[in-house]
């Protein structure tokens, strides 16, 4: 998902920028990180710069890869989130040249913004709609759905930035917006459990991270509960 330098014009390119921009603006003003998040970001930061230099070739001449938008997002909250994800796709750009720096702002609206925001908004929305209460197949259901949406929806506006950057009939949007989102939609599956799996191991071991997050805390059973440490 990563965009290479070359493959946006300006009008895609400029603002993506401003776009970006103005998010991290305003996620430096509200980024809020305890004690306990600090460690846990940057843990979750190195797991993803990782995971996400590991490319599958799917169907077609695109390759995919995890994200880790939803499980930043949701465990930091979407300001941290965002910022924890820039911060692996500058260093991405600039010592693997996984990326490029005309299109980071590209790569950070996609990956940073939409892919961390989305999994948050969608998250919250639903656990509201359907009352979770508990831990269980409803809350990991939501998660799952959660991380994969993110993740479709971060490819797709990859797939839309390239197919209008293109000066060729034959890979206009019509070719890389399903591209994008056919191999996306396999690879948002795994997005989905590894999200799942994180956040069920967190909540199993590490709860007191959890509760200090802006999206789980508003959980009822991570409300009011006493830190293992003080315990």
């Amino acid at each position: 998902m990563h965009i290479p330098d070359g493959f946006l014009t300006l009008n895609i390119i400029i603002p993506a920028f401003i776009i970006t921009i103005i998010f991290w603006v305003f996620a430096f003003k509200k980024i809020k990180i305890t004690e306990q998040q600090v460690p846990m970001m940057g843990l979750l930061t190195a797991l993803f710069f990782a995971a996400m230099m590991l490319n599958f070739p799917l169907f077609g001449p695109t390759t995919a890869h995890l994200l880790g938008g939803a499980t930043i997002g949701l465990t930091l909250g979407p300001f941290a989130g965002g910022i924890s994800m820039t911060i692996i796709l500058i260093l991405q750009a600039f010592l693997f040249g996984d990326g490029g720096l005309t299109t980071l702002g590209a790569n950070v609206l996609n990956m940073g913004i939409i892919g961390v925001l989305v999994p948050c908004a969608l998250f919250l929305a639903i656990t509201k709609i359907f009352k979770v209460r508990e831990p269980g197949k409803k809350l990991f259901t939501i998660i799952f759905i959660s991380a994969f949406a993110g993740d479709l929806l971060a490819a797709i506006a990859a797939g839309a930035e390239l197919g209008l950057s293109s000066l060729s009939p034959w890979y206009g949007l019509n070719v890389a917006v399903p591209a994008m989102a056919i191999n996306h939609s396999i690879v948002g599956v795994g997005e989905g459990i590894v999200t799942v799996v994180l956040i069920a191991t967190l909540l199993k071991l590490r709860p007191d991270v959890l509760e200090k997050s802006p999206i789980l805390d508003k959980l009822p059973f991570l409300q009011n509960k006493i830190d293992p440490e003080e315990e």
